[in-house]
């Protein structure tokens, strides 16, 4: 009889990933300056008497959400349907959906009324309004925001128009909706050619929303909220933000080149996100270096800025993206050293704006540091609307 051998379970091999293991083009995000990023945007918050309630947009991801909220899983903003559901999917809650409602969202606008503690939608118009008082009945009541133009002009009420504060009458007229507070997004910031600008914005904002919301108090409502914020009119604030309750940048969590450029970040150190990219061909003929990431891995925007900065490699510029290659050379435009960038070479690209580059992409890896390029987790991308 043959003897019974016994042999130890052998250990599973764990394979540690790093950057240079990605397919590019790809997103990655250092850990470590999105906790700075964070973490500076909360204090300032704190400082100035509000509560921060971070963009959802930016980041997209329920790694980085939990970061943005110190952990909490509560207090965010969205800009898609689709953000909300995957956020409640995984354990948050104290939604704000800021964009003007329209009738074919209503049916999960009342599932995710019912799903979360707090669900908030914004109006802006009587229309977006009736469709709400024909469909809601009893539970549950809907919390209703409503957008104040600060002077952006893209959205949101004129806080001098009369019919302004019927709207808010009419919403708290219905017992099926709740009256929740004031909206408002500085979105011209970005269009600011100096830190000086940018906070004369962000006075406008708050002095512009602040004063309705008095308007409304006058006419004898009550206001539980009032929420102002972009990213650049929260990094370089007002002075104070008496009258305001919450905050609501979202670019902040990662920044990118455009807000280098308005003075939100200090440095291009301060930029989070970066799409990684490998050198494909070198043409000589035409000083160009061939990368593998084009549009659909960075986004059409910024062609006038090089469609970003390339940190560890400041001479080089980005000059054209096509769908699936860009073609690099000299920022000065001087003959290229081919042997320093070898075909397979990784470049790190900033972007010029990090929410369309997030947009591009399926999933973001997170590292721990560019020194060492460990890869710490990977964090599937919210899609759809």
């Amino acid at each position: 009889m043959s003897e019974l051998k016994l042999h130890k379970p052998q250990r599973k091999q764990v394979r540690t990933r790093s950057v240079k293991s990605l397919r590019t083009p790809n997103l990655i995000c250092y850990e470590h300056v999105l906790k700075a990023n964070a973490a500076r945007m909360r204090s300032r918050a704190e400082r100035l008497g509000c509560e921060l309630r971070p963009h959802f947009k930016t980041v997209k991801t329920l790694g980085a959400a939990t970061i943005a909220t110190g952990g909490t899983k509560r207090k965010l903003t969205v800009s898609t349907l689709a953000e909300a559901f995957f956020l409640e999917a995984g354990g948050f809650d104290d939604i704000v959906y800021a964009v003007p409602l329209t009738p074919d969202k209503i049916d999960d606008v009342e599932d995710l009324s019912c799903r979360l503690e707090k669900f908030y939608v914004m109006v802006d118009h009587m229309d977006q309004v009736t469709p709400l008082l024909e469909r809601m009945e009893g539970e549950p009541v809907v919390k209703v925001l409503v957008g104040v133009d600060c002077g952006y002009h893209r959205d949101g009420v004129d806080p001098d128009d009369p019919e302004s504060l019927k709207l808010v009458e009419a919403i708290v007229a219905c017992e099926d909706l709740e009256f929740a507070g004031l909206y408002t997004h500085g979105g011209h910031s970005y269009d600011c050619a100096s830190v000086e600008d940018v906070r004369a914005i962000a006075r406008a904002e708050r002095d512009n929303t602040v004063a309705f919301a008095d308007k409304v108090r006058r006419a004898g409502f009550a206001v539980p909220c009032v929420g102002v914020g972009s990213t650049p009119t929260c990094s370089n604030p007002p002075e104070h933000l008496d009258g305001v309750d919450e905050m609501h940048p979202g670019n902040f969590l990662y920044y990118d080149t455009t807000q280098l450029r308005l003075g939100s970040c200090a440095s291009v150190d301060d930029v989070a996100v970066r799409v990684i990219t490998r050198v494909v061909g070198h043409y000589k003929r035409s000083n160009i270096l061939l990368i593998d990431a084009g549009w659909t891995g960075l986004s059409a925007q910024g062609k006038e800025c090089g469609y970003g900065a390339i940190p560890k490699h400041p001479e080089l510029a980005i000059v054209t993206l096509k769908q699936e290659c860009g073609e690099i050379t000299t920022r000065d435009g001087s003959p290229l050293n081919f042997e320093s960038y070898p075909i397979g070479t990784i470049l790190e690209v900033a972007p010029h704006h990090s929410c369309a580059a997030t947009h591009q992409h399926a999933e973001c890896h997170v590292v721990r540091d560019e020194f060492s390029g460990l890869i710490l987790d990977s964090w599937p991308i919210c899609k759809g609307w």
